[in-house]
């Protein structure tokens, strides 16, 4: 596709997005709690729900009946729950939809491939991937991140970017790196577009398991109450900002909402019920750093050819999930901690052409 028609397409997703949002933020907003949630058509876009699927995932594996809760579980809690705005005296759990998430694309055979250098130096030597397919249409989240991913089902890999931009013709990123799609969606170096080594695909809510009102796995969350010490499965490193002296929870941290709880009860709106049952069910797991309170991840609008998500989400950044009980949530208890990556990069079929250093590097970041 060439530049101009690829301006063209990309003119008309953003013209049909924002004519979806149009749609639906009409007579779908006159109701109140407990409608059915409205979309603005069919969804056509990316569906990653399936991925990480592999033998020793975690993302798809229920919370056994009889788990054990760990003995600091109330004090992790009740941190979680502590505002980092001083203006807010309690946090107020959302999703980041509309910014501070991650838009996610398909690709296939006949996707463009470019070469993407990663600029941060977490790799002494320096890291490359020579054949990173990128849809002509996509576009990095908008935010302070810049995260973005690309699924390639046909050669079985998920591409992740953080910091990414592109220049005419080539694109770069901050850190660039990919991992099997039936894998365990984790990175055993901590190389991940993430700052923790859980793939930034892992644990989205997406917009078609909201429309079938069930979600099959586990939430990926953040919190800006991180150790920044220490990490347990699945995560392999952390970015965390947290000392020892506060109740911070490691990252890789699993929680689950209270099974008591009883959700019918709640009130809640459709979207938030199968976020509630999936907590219930799956759990959260803990595997970014927030800048200000406790987020969930929607795999970002910008992806699909009209708003898929219900008419209140394309309100503003955020879309508030305080009706969920936040503070019932119990964590579980916490494995042995993961041993600090050392030596070089663990590569994968994925991975495997990559041009790379031979020992991981010194680079750091603040993912806030």
């Amino acid at each position: 596709m060439s530049a101009a028609g690829a301006r063209h397409l990309t003119r008309r997703r953003l013209l049909a997005l924002v004519t979806g949002i149009a749609l639906v933020a009409g007579p779908a907003l006159a109701g109140c709690g407990g409608r059915e949630p409205t979309h603005g058509g069919p969804i056509d876009g990316p569906n990653g729900a399936d991925l990480f699927s592999g033998a020793g995932s975690v993302w798809h594996q229920p919370v056994p009946d009889g788990a054990s809760i760990d003995p600091r579980s109330a004090d992790y809690v009740r941190q979680l729950m502590v505002s980092k705005d001083k203006d807010k005296p309690r946090v107020l759990p959302v999703v980041s939809v509309n910014g501070y998430t991650v838009p996610v694309y398909d690709a296939d055979a006949s996707t463009p491939r470019y070469r993407v250098e990663a600029t941060e130096q977490f790799v002494s030597g320096g890291w490359t991937l020579p054949a990173v397919p990128i849809p002509a249409t996509a576009a990095p989240d908008s935010r302070d991140d810049h995260h973005m991913v690309v699924v390639d089902r046909s050669a079985g890999c998920v591409y992740e970017f953080w910091g990414a931009q592109v220049k005419g013709s080539v694109w770069t990123a901050s850190w660039v790196n990919a991992t099997p799609v039936d894998g365990t969606g984790v990175y055993p170096d901590g190389l991940a577009a993430r700052g923790t080594g859980i793939s930034a695909a892992a644990g989205l809510i997406w917009p078609q398991e909201l429309a079938a009102g069930r979600i099959d796995h586990a939430l990926v969350f953040a919190t800006p109450w991180t150790r920044r010490d220490a990490a347990v499965p699945p995560a392999t490193t952390s970015d965390g900002q947290s000392g020892p002296d506060i109740a911070a929870l490691p990252a890789g941290a699993r929680l689950r909402l209270d099974p008591a709880v009883d959700v019918d009860a709640l009130g809640l709106t459709p979207e938030q019920r199968t976020i509630a049952v999936a907590l219930q069910r799956y759990g959260m797991i803990l595997g970014d750093t927030s800048g200000s309170g406790l987020t969930l991840y929607a795999s970002a609008p910008q992806s699909y050819f009209t708003f898929p998500y219900p008419a209140e989400w394309a309100k503003g950044t955020w879309a508030s999930i305080d009706a969920i009980p936040f503070d019932r949530m119990q964590v579980l208890t916490l494995p042995t901690p993961s041993r600090k990556p050392t030596g070089g990069p663990v590569l994968n079929r994925c991975t495997q052409d990559a041009v790379h250093g031979q020992s991981l590097g010194t680079g750091s970041r603040d993912d806030e």
